[in-house]
């Protein structure tokens, strides 16, 4: 095999392992969307566990929001703040894209989209974030709470993956596939052709 059809066979394997990895972004996506509309209720620090919480699932947190260890950052031009509720302390960290007030202290619920903290996008920002400016370390088998995450239904979701799922077939199709079956229509035509006479 020559050099450049190895260099053009690893682009095609790289091509379609990209278009693969966003199945793993859209599908639980979907899952969460379509999934319970009812929040499960999260009372104690003892429900936070792997075994329960294998998947993103929609939650209702009961806790009191700790503000004095909370950190701001944005993202997308959305400021985000993130802080800990006290009966959990950094095993669950929140967040919120709304302006955080004196009010919030009275708050005892917080509801939305519940998930191992390792799953959080830009975990490791947060993360040393919140070692850096307060001197807390989120353990690794922490869970995070995005209270503006709420499972809805969206067009765009269902619309990518269709995309995604077409894209991929298509590729196959002919990084691997068409050039097949171009020979393989090339070798039946060659068989009905007549013999030439001397």
């Amino acid at each position: 095999m020559s050099l450049g059809r190895i260099v053009l066979t690893g682009i095609k394997l790289f091509l379609i392992v990209v278009v693969t990895s966003y199945f793993k972004f859209l599908i639980p996506e979907m899952r969460y969307d379509f999934g319970p509309k009812e929040p499960i209720k999260i009372e104690s620090l003892e429900q936070l566990t792997e075994a329960r919480l294998s998947r993103d699932v929609f939650a209702s947190v009961r806790g009191k929001p700790d503000f004095t260890k909370a950190a701001t950052f944005s993202k997308h031009g959305v400021r985000y703040t993130y802080f800990l509720l006290e009966e959990y302390g950094p095993k669950l960290v929140v967040r919120t894209p709304e302006q955080v007030s004196e009010e919030w202290t009275d708050i005892e619920f917080h509801v939305g989209r519940l998930r191992p903290y390792e799953r959080m996008p830009f975990d490791r920002s947060v993360r040393a974030g919140f070692r850096t400016h307060h001197d807390i370390g989120i353990p690794e088998d922490a869970f995070f709470l995005g209270r503006d995450d709420v499972p809805r239904a969206s067009g765009w979701s269902v619309g990518a993956l269709i995309f995604a799922s077409v894209l991929w077939c298509v590729l196959f199709y002919f990084f691997f596939i068409h050039s097949r079956v171009v020979a393989a229509r090339k070798a039946r035509a060659e068989k009905r052709l007549p013999l030439s006479e001397d």
